[in-house]
């Protein structure tokens, strides 16, 4: 159930080297934008792969659902290369994280971008999005180990200690750029087996974070988005890994596993009232060949297709600047009215920055 193993020794301290559109040498172009209420991405292999199980064979998806149990592929979506994805909505944008970096989509014109990925120290795999209360993005992870299975432990060890840790969005960077924040939120001890693939979400009541133990999947829960989570249970007893969860518009919790059956990989679902208890049983909601895309659809990431919380500090700051003596007395004076929160000019001499005020947005003193 790894998906990532290949990966590990492209990874650098503080950036992951692949590039959503260079790694793969496609142009973005524009896709219909999504307009049902459920929207999953996902990975299937490369057309003319032999070897499924290469993440450098993997390829993003992006697919849609009116009731999150039957799906379709988003018109106009461009295939790139990327393995063990995740989308979150935020406003009008799109964002589609990978290992190969983030796709954004402008849901009002369908455009598409596509960048690299930062953290501030390591390198990060098996990302999972979710968003702060003031409405900057938090990526969870599994931090990447180089030359290694960051999953397991080493060749001849008998134990190891694995993390999920966190980042939150640089504001400005529009998701480009995160902090890693001190601690783990799950610190386990491991003597066999795998411990990857975090999956967070909101269940109504307290966040729950999936983790992956090869085909079975555990659960840990806070009561704080960015605290010490704890082990809560067994969701999936051998029935499949690769998890990610969803609260669905009637209240219930919708949980997404991959399994493996005679050669194809296939995207499963069941639903329970919290998440967090053991599901007995899933049923096929997925699979590449229903789609026309192979044997192999893996890795389900979730999200609900609406707007968020707004974040009028998180877009990208504007590159330009202004440096006419005369600018004190014209647009970007300190206290004037501006447009674009995070964007950068000079006033007289004077750095300013475009920041939010009340409930306006004006220049202020950097």
């Amino acid at each position: 159930m790894k998906r990532f193993v290949a990966v590990v020794f492209l990874l650098l301290p503080g950036v992951l080297t692949l590039n959503a559109a260079s790694a793969a040498g496609v142009s973005p172009r524009a896709v219909t934008p999504p307009t049902q209420p459920y929207l999953m991405s996902f990975h299937t292999c490369a057309a003319g792969a032999t070897d499924c199980n290469n993440p450098a064979n993997h390829v993003v998806q992006l697919a849609q659902s009116s009731d999150g149990a039957s799906w379709s592929l988003v018109p106009g979506w461009q295939s790139y290369k990327g393995s063990v994805p995740d989308v979150f909505r935020r406003g009008n944008t799109l964002y589609a994280i990978s290992t190969s970096g983030l796709t954004k989509v402008d849901l009002t014109t369908g455009a598409t971008t596509s960048t690299s990925v930062s953290l501030s120290e390591g390198a990060y795999v098996d990302p999972s999005l979710a968003q702060l209360p003031d409405g900057r993005l938090i990526l969870f992870f599994l931090p990447g180990i180089p030359g290694q299975d960051p999953a397991g432990c080493a060749p001849g060890e008998a134990s190891c200690v694995r993390q999920i840790r966190s980042a939150v969005e640089v504001a400005g960077s529009d998701g480009t750029q995160f902090t890693v924040e001190s601690g783990a939120r799950v610190s386990e001890t491991i003597t066999a087996g795998s411990f990857s693939d975090p999956d967070i979400f909101f269940n109504g009541s307290e966040w729950v974070l999936y983790v992956s133990r090869g085909p079975s999947v555990h659960a840990y829960t806070s009561t704080s988005l960015q605290g010490t989570y704890v082990f809560k249970g067994i969701v999936s007893n051998n029935l499949g890994g690769v998890p990610a969860g969803l609260r669905l518009n009637d209240g219930s919790i919708a949980t997404f596993v991959h399994t493996s059956i005679a050669g194809s990989t296939e995207i499963r679902r069941a639903t329970s009232a919290t998440g967090t208890s053991s599901i007995g049983s899933f049923t096929t909601t997925l699979t590449g060949q229903s789609l026309g895309l192979g044997t192999h659809a893996e890795s389900p990431g979730l999200a609900l297709n609406t707007s968020g919380i707004d974040c009028a500090s998180c877009a990208a700051a504007s590159k330009s600047t202004t440096s006419s003596p005369k600018a004190a007395s014209g647009a970007a004076r300190i206290g004037a009215a501006c447009t674009k929160a995070g964007a950068t000019a000079t006033s007289a001499k004077t750095k300013v920055i475009c920041k939010k005020s009340g409930k306006k947005l004006v220049w202020t003193k950097r």
